[in-house]
Order: structure tokens, then sequence, then C-alpha cells
């Protein structure tokens, strides 16, 4: 889609300093490699961590296969990275637009883009007037202009419930032949960051179509976290999203973040976290691709700056979201 003029003379004005920031190459080698991702010491998980619909999976039928586009295209790498676009009307008037993020490889390679749909003047309306509890449905794109995966929203006054799509394979929409891969439920909480993930685990002696989700991890995060690790049943890490810091000038002037989604507990985590805190398990496709969307509720529920009810200020240190 190309730009506007109006867009264009307003990203000319936009300040020297942010422009010098939004080298995409540079930002990516400073994600995976800044250094508040580096070691921590293991008494910082000794919390453990209660598990309520918790289920071994036996005869599970797998909804993603390898050969899924979504699979090929993005989830079979380890580590992904997420960066949300700026929105040029929300830096200038504090307008609401429509979210767009890119996603890319380690390297920096694109892999396909992540953008919300954006229909009529009354969808647009609505953002700006229910903010953080809109209902959203964003589309995850291969390189080819294709969607492979449907992330749905929908309206919440507390907390956060956003399900993970395939299109319909017969026409590649979203419609009522879509399959629910599973699902990231936000747990509330005073001041910590809480999330529940759960796989629709579709029994091979199941007669109905209905999903039947069973949980696979966790999220509870400290207050003001920048780290979402997620933990199975025994407490060992499966799997993460991090929100990086992409220096002053982006943070200070614009709505825009950066965001490392760890697929691989064994190929993702080096020298993050001690080796004893790791699980040996590796997540499975619907398993990742529950990560991916959870990676975009978070950023709506903490890092929005301008989605928050409160309007947040100049620098996004992670609101209180929903609590």
């Amino acid at each position: 889609m190309k730009t506007s003029r109006v867009e264009m003379f307003i990203c000319n004005r936009i300040p020297l300093l942010v422009r010098r920031s939004l080298s995409t190459t540079h930002l990516v080698k400073q994600a995976v490699g800044n250094p508040s991702f580096r070691r921590r010491p293991s008494h910082d998980h000794k919390n453990r961590i209660s598990y309520t619909n918790y289920s071994d999976v036996s005869t599970e039928k797998a909804s993603i296969l390898s050969s899924t586009p979504v699979a090929t295209s993005i989830l079979n790498e380890p580590t992904i990275i997420i960066e949300r676009q700026i929105e040029v009307m929300n830096i200038v008037v504090g307008f609401e637009q429509a979210n767009k993020y890119k996603i890319m490889d380690v390297r920096g390679n694109a892999l396909g883009r992540i953008e919300e749909r954006d229909y009529s003047i009354g969808k647009a309306a609505l953002r700006q007037l229910s903010k953080l509890h809109r209902p959203f449905t964003v589309d995850v794109f291969d390189n080819y202009n294709n969607v492979i995966l449907t992330i749905k929203r929908p309206f919440s006054w507390v907390n956060s419930h956003i399900q993970a799509i395939l299109p319909n394979e017969e026409t590649g929409q979203f419609d009522e032949g879509s399959q629910v891969v599973g699902e990231s439920v936000q747990k509330w909480h005073a001041w910590r960051r809480k999330y529940e993930l759960f796989a629709n685990t579709r029994d091979e002696e199941q007669t109905s179509s209905d999903p039947y989700f069973k949980q696979f991890g966790v999220i509870d995060a400290p207050f003001l976290s920048f780290e979402f690790a997620v933990r199975d049943k025994n407490n060992k890490i499966i799997g993460g999203v991090d929100r990086n810091w992409v220096g002053i000038g982006r943070e200070l002037f614009t709505d825009t973040g950066i965001y490392i989604v760890r697929f691989d507990s064994t190929r993702s985590f080096e020298n993050i976290y001690p080796p004893e805190t790791l699980s040996t398990n590796v997540m499975t496709l619907d398993e990742r691709a529950v990560l991916l969307a959870n990676a975009i509720s978070i950023d709506f529920d903490y890092f929005s700056r301008h989605s928050r009810s409160t309007g947040g200020g100049l620098l996004t240190f992670g609101g209180d979201g929903y609590e």
C-alpha cells in the first residue's frame, strides 16, 4: 500500500532522533542481544505455578501440520521478531490507527506481516471509544500476501481473551469453516501480568467439532515486567515473549515496539535463563500459534500507550493493562 502524501509530510517532520533509530537490521540485532535478556539467577523462579485445567495429551490430533503454510512461513523458526509499525496519526494527533506489525527472523529477514482489519469509519470510531477494551481481528500474512492465520479478540471489560484461528482450507478465508487452534486468556491480578495458554486438542475419538481446550502453559510475570516466560506444569520454561527497549527516540516519540517470540526452549534461550529452568520438551506448532497470538495480546494489554484508558505517558514502561 502506497504511503499518502499527508503521511509522508508528517514522517519528514518526525524528530531526527527517531528516524535514526528506525534501522530494522540494527534493531533486530539489538533485540536478540540486549543485555536485559541475559541470564538471571535461578532463585527468581522459585515460585511454583498452580495449574487448574492442565491435562496430558495422549491421542491429540494437531491442527497445524509441518506442511501448513503458517508453519513453513513462520512457526518452524525457533525465534521470531515482531516489530510494531509506526502509526503516523497516532504520533501527531493521538488518533488510534489499525495496528500493523512486521515479522522477521533473527537475521532481520522478512517472514510476513500482521495487519488489523480496518474496513469502515465505524470501526475507526470504535477504536477511539473503546480503546484498550476494543475487539479486533488481525490477519497474519506470508510474504506472498496469503492469509495464513487469523487472531481474534472479542470486546471485554476486564480480562483479554484472544484466539488463534486457521483459515478455511477450501476458501482460505476466515469463515464458518475456520478452525480454532487455541487461545490465550488473561488472568486478573492486582499487579502481576498473568496469562493462561490453551491448545485445541482434538482427540481422535472426538465426534464433536467444537474446540476442546487443554492448558499447556502459564505466564506469571512480575509488576512492570518486559519478559513473559511461558512455563509448563512442571514449572519449566517452554517459550516466551520479551518486549525489547528500542531506544529513547522511539520510546519517547512513537508507539512502536519490538517483541522477541521464543518458540524453542532448547534453542531460543542460550545465556538467558539457567539450563535447569528450561524444559526439554519443544512446543508444538499449535502451541506456537497460540504464543504468537499471545504476543499481540501482550502488546495491546501493556505496551500500547494510546490504547490505555488512562492515556499513558511519554514513555511506555508498561501500563496496568486491565488490572
